[in-house]
């Protein structure tokens, strides 16, 4: 079986703005849980279900009581585990009193050879589908935004991410790029972020204010086909945006 992948813009400095580069990423549209994962290592070996599962948990605990101890992990044929650290403040002088709060940051993972090794004989092949964002330049997102707003006073992040076709990811990037700019401002909350232009962009020259129940829609049948369904009552109880 081929692992599917597909090409992505990278990201170049400044200096180097006019070149455009690609690099490959892997596709995977399946994660392997630790119930297939048990049935698969169970159809390979002697162990039964259980006993496979007993192992993997003994392992988690006595991975995770090394680490806490500060020692690297070494699973041979498989690789390193060991964890890396981040500090909350900024530090300027190492040789200062005060004590800093040092935090974990992440568990990081080394291959070993032999797992290389065992990957070797890979097959790789360009995936038919596209999981990764449209490629619109700064001006072509705010043409949509342009045209967006000529009949729409408010933009949600899931309205951002059809609109442009990106991933949403890609969609929150922006966001914040464009409220940096200071032309997109956040009229919701931190958990409900509903955008709005700021006066003098997207042909925009009055700020919007809005009440609680001013754009509540009076037809709003499905909340997918709901430009404000936000605030519609049918939909109050839906997820968050």
């Amino acid at each position: 079986m081929s692992v599917q992948f597909e090409l992505y813009k990278t990201p170049m400095p400044k200096e180097k703005k006019n070149k455009v580069r690609y690099h490959a990423r892997p596709i995977s549209f399946e994660t392997v849980n630790t119930e297939k994962l048990v049935y698969r290592i169970h159809d390979r070996c002697s162990l039964s279900p259980s006993d496979v599962i007993a192992t993997l948990e003994e392992l988690k605990y006595e991975v995770a009581q090394c680490l806490k101890e500060g020692k690297k992990v070494h699973i041979n044929g498989l690789g390193y585990l060991q964890i890396t650290l981040s500090c909350e403040e900024e530090i300027r002088d190492p040789k200062a009193k005060r004590v800093h709060k040092v935090k974990l940051k992440a568990v990081k993972f080394k291959a070993d050879k032999e797992l290389k090794a065992e990957l070797s004989d890979m097959h790789f092949q360009r995936s038919k589908y596209k999981p990764h964002s449209a490629g619109l330049s700064e001006v072509e997102i705010d043409m949509e935004l342009t045209k967006y707003f000529a009949e729409n006073q408010i933009i949600t992040r899931k309205d951002f991410q059809y609109l442009c076709g990106m991933t949403q990811i890609t969609a929150y990037r922006h966001i914040k790029r464009l409220i940096a700019e200071k032309k997109l401002q956040n009229k919701g909350t931190t958990h409900q972020p509903i955008y709005t232009p700021i006066p003098g962009n997207y042909r925009v020259s009055v700020d919007i204010k809005y009440k609680d129940k001013e754009y509540r829609s009076k037809d709003c049948a499905k909340r997918h086909t709901c430009k404000h369904f936000w605030k519609c009552d049918e939909h109050q109880s839906g997820s968050s945006i």
